[in-house]
């Protein structure tokens, strides 16, 4: 029967020339006919044309900052400042009042990431491991605080810190509710109650990674007289880096680069997004306001709306400068630990 079936395929051309249906078909085929000349090739012309929309405005704005203001809207030096000046980051430097600007974001930012990581962590570990029909139930709560858009609950939460009471005890002892606004604890409380930027998303991170660590870990903790709080704190979490990594990473990103809750809540000109929002909507005024700090050698056209171009985009990129260094530091482990967190169903 075999040879039979042999000779049928010799006489039958068809039967071994059959194209490749799949991708993977294909993909053998082409390297077979001395195609992965050909495959290489696409796949580095698709990294190049990826890499360079992600990174074209970051050059450009690398080369509009330190170009001199006579070359400003000149075509020619669009990319290489044919003379390199760094009036543009001074002025920048100045507008933002970047060393103070710098601190307070620096400082705001590394507290709303820890307590997010905190409180996204406890609740996180709760949903992965306590084995109740109710608490899970709850869970669909924090999917609709990743769907719900934070615009809708602006007013109620707008209401709720600008009259600050818990059960009438702060109104029954000062005589009236306490004002939060205009004050960085806002932040800080939606942070620890798992209502801050993004906090559900980081909740359900933990939750998948946790899922996908083994209980036996817990049952020698719980062995060895652990409670709840004890076997997270000194045996899960230390196994939770990547977890960690991951949500600490994004969480520093999104405040970092908030303007909605930090306008709504505090509004502190310290604020570097805040700041840039500010001396964006009024730049003739701003820059007007800074003329007796600018050195008499400088040209300081800020009635022209090049020069106030570059002087924004200069004052963007002293904006996203902590970000790009924070990425080239914790590249390699941020995307290590990207792959191996919340990807356990």
């Amino acid at each position: 029967m075999t040879k039979g079936k042999e000779k049928s395929k010799a006489k039958n051309p068809a039967l071994k020339r059959r194209l490749p249906r799949t991708f993977d078909e294909w993909s053998i085929w082409m390297r077979r006919k001395g195609g992965g000349f050909f495959m290489s090739l696409l796949r580095y012309a698709l990294i190049i044309c990826i890499g360079q929309i992600i990174l074209m405005p970051i050059l450009k704005m690398i080369s509009a900052s330190f170009m001199s203001p006579e070359e400003v809207g000149n075509p020619i030096s669009t990319w290489i400042p044919g003379t390199f000046s760094i009036e543009h980051l001074y002025v920048a430097f100045k507008l933002l009042n970047y060393p103070k600007a710098l601190v307070y974001t620096l400082a705001t930012t590394a507290a709303q990431v820890v307590l997010q990581v905190l409180s996204a962590a406890v609740t996180g570990y709760a949903f992965a491991r306590v084995r109740s029909k109710k608490l899970q139930k709850l869970f669909v709560i924090v999917i609709l605080t990743i769907v719900v858009p934070p615009s809708v609950l602006m007013l109620p939460q707008y209401l709720f810190f600008r009259s600050f009471d818990i059960f009438g005890i702060i109104k029954l002892i000062t005589g009236e509710p306490l004002n939060l606004l205009g004050n960085p604890v806002t932040l800080y409380l939606l942070d620890i109650f798992g209502m801050g930027l993004k906090s559900g998303l980081y909740i359900y991170i933990f939750r998948q990674f946790f899922r996908g660590l083994p209980r036996e870990l817990e049952e020698a903790a719980h062995m060895d007289g652990c409670g709840f709080l004890s076997t997270l704190f000194r045996i899960i979490m230390p196994n939770a880096v990547p977890g960690i990594i991951t949500v600490g990473v994004l969480s520093f990103v999104w405040n970092w680069n908030d303007t909605y809750y930090s306008n709504l809540f505090v509004g502190n000109r310290l604020n570097l997004m805040v700041r840039l929002n500010q001396v964006s909507a009024d730049m003739t005024n701003t820059l007007w306001g800074i003329n007796r700090q600018i050195p008499g050698d400088f040209y300081f056209m800020h009635t022209n709306q090049l020069y106030q171009s570059s002087i924004l985009t200069s004052s963007s990129l002293l904006v996203v400068l902590p970000l790009i260094v924070l990425f080239m530091f914790i590249q390699k482990r941020f995307v290590e630990s990207a792959s191996n967190a919340g990807i356990v169903g």
